[in-house]
């Protein structure tokens, strides 16, 4: 008896000692010991930009439909911050909203594509006239200001962005979403 009782005692201790990972509350703004924007800060604003955009559209519709290429988010801050996270989040909100990305990059790759299945040796035949063109742009990109207040070190970043139309180059929308972090005091000095 005390065998089995020192053996199950012996596998809790254990396993009540083993590392593993901890799913936090999703809900819980977290903000990151590097100071830079989280996970969830960067889908927030993804969302946020996305539908503002979609409600522009649906304000002022294109007949011809809209097409929008986004570029990729240039990160001008000094933190490593997860850019395609929030370029993905961006586009599924778009698309959501019935407004589509145009990946021109690709563009080429379809090209070939097309022009192989016009050769005959395939058994279904692209149309090349179905290639859209964008006839907006997104652009956006996440910088940061530093300064300090009442004694406090904080850094603003914030994600901005601008709708220019292809056709005329003009932004005809734009918007920003700043986070601002002030840092932590603690045993190792001053931190994130």
């Amino acid at each position: 008896m005390n065998r089995a009782l020192i053996s199950i005692f012996s596998i809790a201790f254990l396993l009540s000692c083993s590392s593993s990972a901890k799913r936090l509350d999703n809900n819980l703004d977290i903000i990151a010991d590097s100071g830079g924007l989280t996970s969830q800060e960067l889908v927030r604003a993804a969302d946020k930009l996305a539908d503002e955009i979609g409600v522009f559209f649906k304000e002022n519709p294109r007949e011809e439909g809209v097409f929008v290429a986004h570029y990729p988010t240039r990160n001008d801050t000094s933190e490593q911050i997860q850019t395609e996270l929030f370029d993905n989040a961006f586009v599924a909100k778009l698309i959501k909203n019935k407004v589509y990305t145009v990946r021109t990059k690709t563009r080429e790759q379809s090209l070939n594509e097309i022009q192989f299945s016009l050769s005959g040796l395939t058994s279904n035949r692209l149309s090349i006239g179905k290639l859209k063109s964008p006839n907006f742009f997104v652009r956006c990109d996440i910088n940061e200001n530093m300064f300090t207040a009442d004694g406090e070190k904080i850094v603003e970043q914030s994600i901005n962005i601008e709708l220019v139309e292809v056709e005329t180059t003009i932004a005809v929308w734009s918007e920003k979403v700043s986070y601002r972090k002030q840092a932590v005091r603690g045993n190792k000095g001053v931190g994130w």
